[in-house]
């Protein structure tokens, strides 16, 4: 009996980051196309600030921690505190689902992964041309991925 409670164990504690992330691309998905400005007060009522005002990709990958259960990092809105997020992976091994910080100019921003290949990681995140929607950043920009 003990064992097959350590096995029962195992198995939840292996398959669920695979849901559990694979949930937050979902959970992303379905913000894609909100913008800034024209989808301001939905956004503002989800994200708890003004997207027009505030660098807010933080604040939405927050969100999305949230509604899957996950504890969004202290100081989840600066897109840098997400380097603390969950357990780090590397590049090689990122799937859809995992936390992807970039560098973005001198400053860094967060998405979600959708997809990887030899180039470029597809992110969705926030505040990506002003709306939630799939962006595409070279390789050499991602900072971690976190899982």
């Amino acid at each position: 009996m003990k064992v097959m409670v350590f096995l029962t164990a195992i198995f939840v504690a292996l398959a669920s980051p695979d849901v559990t992330y694979a949930g937050m691309l979902n959970q992303a998905q379905k913000y894609a196309g909100l913008h800034e400005v024209k989808h301001n007060k939905k956004l503002r009522a989800v994200l708890g600030v003004n997207p027009a005002r505030t660098p807010w990709c933080g604040h939405f990958l927050g969100l999305i921690a949230r509604m899957t259960g996950r504890k969004p990092p202290e100081g989840y809105a600066i897109a840098r505190s997400w380097l603390r997020f969950g357990a780090p992976v590397r590049l090689t091994y990122a799937r859809p689902g995992d936390v992807v910080v970039v560098r973005a100019g001198r400053g860094y921003h967060v998405g979600i992964l959708a997809k990887l290949s030899k180039t470029r990681a597809q992110l969705i995140g926030g505040n990506q041309s002003g709306r939630v929607q799939f962006s595409y950043f070279s390789r050499g920009k991602v900072v971690a991925v976190r899982r």
